[in-house]
Formats: C-alpha cells, sequence, structure tokens
C-alpha cells in the first residue's frame, strides 16, 4: 500500500452509534475512506453497484436479509472488491456461511474501532483477520476432517512455519511482528510466500490447508 493510496469503504450496519464510531475512526487516517454507509441489505447492494467501493465492511444481521448475501455480490463483482464481517454473531452456521461466501476477514464487535482500521488494512494488505475466538473455533472444526492419504510435502521455512503458527491463533501482521521483533513488510513476504507454497490465497485457506495436513 503506498501513501498516495485511498482506499473506498462501504459500511453496512444498522446501528447508528456503530456506524458513527467506526466512520470516525476511518476519518483519522490518510489510506482510507468512508464512500457510502447503508442500514439495509437492499441499500447495500444498490451502493455496492453505483459506489464499487474497495472494500465493504458488513454486519450480518441486516433488518431486510444477511450480510451474506452482500458479500457474495461483492465476490462477484466486476472490479477487486474486498470483504470482512464485523459481527456480534460468531456462531458456526454464520462464520461458515461468510467464508464460503468469500469474506476474507470475521471479526467480532469487542473489537474497538481503531483495531477495526487495522483489520481493514491486514485485508486490504492480503491478510484474514479473525477474531482469536473464531479462529480457534475453525481450528476445531477442522481438526476433525479426515487427513489426505499422503501428505504433501510443502519446505516452509521454519520462521514461515512460526508465522504459519501466529495465524492459526488469529494474530494481525503488526502482532506477529511485534512478538517476532521483524518488520510487518517482512511477516507479509513470508505470508505470501507461505500462500505460494501451499498453494492458497489467504490466511484461512492456509490455516485449513496446514491443519488438514498435520502442519499445525
Amino acid at each position: 500500500m503506498t501513501a498516495s493510496t485511498c482506499h473506498s469503504i462501504l459500511i453496512l450496519e444498522d446501528q447508528k452509534h456503530t456506524v458513527d464510531q467506526v466512520r470516525h475512526a476511518i476519518m483519522q487516517t490518510t489510506d482510507l475512506q468512508v464512500v457510502g454507509v447503508a442500514t439495509t441489505l437492499q441499500e447495500g447492494l444498490s451502493k455496492l453497484a453505483t459506489l464499487r467501493p474497495d472494500f465493504v465492511l458488513t454486519d450480518l444481521g441486516l433488518p431486510d436479509g444477511s450480510g451474506i448475501d452482500v458479500i457474495r455480490a461483492a465476490h462477484a463483482a466486476s472490479w477487486t472488491c474486498d470483504t470482512m464481517v464485523f459481527s456480534v454473531f460468531g456462531d458456526e452456521r454464520r462464520v461458515i456461511a461468510a467464508i464460503r461466501a468469500g469474506a476474507k476477514g470475521y471479526i467480532l464487535k469487542t473489537h474497538s474501532p481503531d483495531s477495526i482500521v487495522q483489520d481493514i488494512r491486514d485485508v486490504i494488505s492480503g491478510g484474514s483477520p479473525m477474531t482469536p475466538k473464531i479462529a480457534r473455533y475453525l481450528l476445531g472444526l477442522l481438526s476433525n476432517t479426515a487427513e489426505p492419504a499422503e501428505k504433501p510435502v510443502f519446505n516452509l521455512t521454519l520462521r514461515e512455519h512460526e508465522i504459519l503458527g501466529y495465524i492459526a491463533r488469529g494474530y494481525k501482521r503488526s502482532e506477529v511482528s511485534a512478538h517476532l521483533n521483524i518488520s510487518v513488510g517482512t511477516v507479509g513476504n513470508h505470508i505470501h510466500s507461505i500462500y505460494r507454497k501451499l498453494e492458497v490465497s489467504s490466511n484461512i485457506e492456509a490455516v485449513a490447508m496446514a491443519t488438514r495436513t498435520g502442519l499445525i
């Protein structure tokens, strides 16, 4: 992400005070801009099509439907549009549905507005932020899946394996950077190398592959 890049954000949330808090935090940045707010599913779908944002931050429980439909629409859009869920709901059905629809991150509303801003940046940079509770749930779910007959060899370095472990526990890139005393950019380089070796394109897919094949 360059200093001159400003990413457009569409927020889908029907609670005004939540919108105000998140929008205020985003307004303090120079790389993110809220271009629209929708309080219903239909309004969100309409603004997605007309505003063509770079990023959609959506709740799941909207008055006239589910944010899952907006995630699907953004995933199928003709332009690149990342999505992240922020919700009070963290149950199995909603988490799996959101990920399958194309969500790149899933955080609970216990996150502070400033933390949500960093989560948005993480997604834009190629990450998949997850509230630790969600990450633990996904690991538990994936640990019950059958192992392949032959485990593939991915040749991860020790550092890549270490970073993969942090990803599996829901750590953000900035948190991994602090724990390992390396730059966020270096963490990102390692993560992209992990993606390439595992043949995946997101943290969620990397954790799923690593769990199925016994890497973690």
